[in-house]
């Protein structure tokens, strides 16, 4: 989608008054950060939960079938792309079987800001044994987190969109809001694997056919999947915003951040530049504070305040923009309800 030629006529405040009053949003509810102080004192003394069983089965089977591919291959680049796996291989298990699966409870869509504290290590492992269950316990911890950033994310969209908070309200919109963020992960889910399973199944056969070629197909392929995920990063950045501001559903609110960011593309460009830089420089002090107990006490409270001034200046972004986008035809492109 090309930059619109209307982001002069659909100008909001600018990006740095936005930020400042996306503070002063939180500044009016700042009991709202207890919420991912709690998550993130949770993650860092509760028990670690590991599936590196699992993760060292899969690992095992999946290089036994590289191997099995190398050798039926022609033998010219496959020993080389064997290696290559064998590698990739080892330093994905060591890092997954580090994992704690209670972070899935901050890392989906809708998760409350964190800095993923490691568990204190006088905490005991709890260890994952088969795929069943690892699936089961993914899946739960998604939901859970989601219910949970559901509640956080509709309660700054509250004070956002109308100024204070209605608790009578509150119920109906995070069953709203959470079933338009499962609406999304499906939506992403499924066209992933409708798109990947073929195309990875043609480049597999390419490449068994006539290796060199395959590679090539490899390489260019990759490099579609960054300039893809670039793509999406930029024009899904205000997804979420969407469906908390608009109360809009999982396509409409695809739609909704997509128009914004094409008929404000410089501004919004800077607009998540910035939070990027914000978040990434932050994330370097946070990660130098805990070190020590006191510090990462320190680095989780600072977190809380920054991620949420962030989470409302992205709300705010958003709102001020998509009111003065024109109504687009139909249902989906319809954009003024907010």
């Amino acid at each position: 989608m090309p930059p619109s030629n209307t982001t002069t006529s659909n100008a909001g405040p600018g990006v740095i008054d936005t930020l400042s009053n996306g503070f002063d949003q939180i500044n009016r509810m700042l009991w709202i950060i207890a919420l991912p102080i709690a998550m993130d004192l949770f993650l860092w003394l509760a028990p670690r939960v590991s599936a590196r069983p699992v993760i060292n089965q899969l690992s095992q089977w999946y290089g036994g079938l590289t191997q099995t591919y190398a050798s039926v291959a022609s033998a010219g680049g496959s020993a080389a792309t064997f290696d290559q796996t064998q590698q990739a291989l080892a330093t994905f298990e060591k890092a997954a079987g580090q994992f704690n699966l209670l972070s899935l409870l901050v890392l989906n869509v809708a998760g409350v800001p964190s800095i993923l504290p490691t568990a204190l290590a006088n905490r005991p492992v709890w260890q994952i044994n088969s795929l069943g269950t690892l699936i089961v316990a993914a899946i739960a911890s998604e939901l859970v987190g989601s219910l949970i950033g559901c509640l956080y994310l509709a309660l700054i969209g509250q004070q956002v969109r109308d100024g204070r908070i209605m608790p009578a309200k509150l119920g109906k919109q995070i069953g709203f809001f959470w079933l338009s963020v499962i609406g999304c992960m499906l939506l992403f889910v499924g066209l992933t694997l409708a798109v990947s399973l073929p195309v990875g199944l043609a480049l597999g056969l390419v490449q068994l056919v006539a290796p060199g070629v395959g590679v090539a197909l490899w390489l260019a392929a990759v490099a579609a999947i960054q300039i893809i995920a670039i793509l999406l990063v930029i024009y899904l950045f205000f997804l979420v915003d969407a469906i908390v501001v608009s109360q809009a559903g999982p396509i409409r609110a695809a739609v909704n951040s997509a128009r914004v960011v094409a008929n404000n593309f410089w501004s919004s460009v800077g607009f998540i530049i910035l939070i990027y830089v914000i978040s990434l420089g932050t994330q370097v002090i946070w990660t130098s504070l805990s070190q020590s107990p006191a510090g990462t006490l320190v680095a989780i409270i600072g977190n809380a305040y920054i991620a949420s001034g962030l989470t409302a200046a992205s709300m705010l972004y958003y709102q001020s923009r998509v009111a003065k986008l024109p109504a687009a035809r139909g249902v989906v492109g319809r954009v003024t309800q907010i």
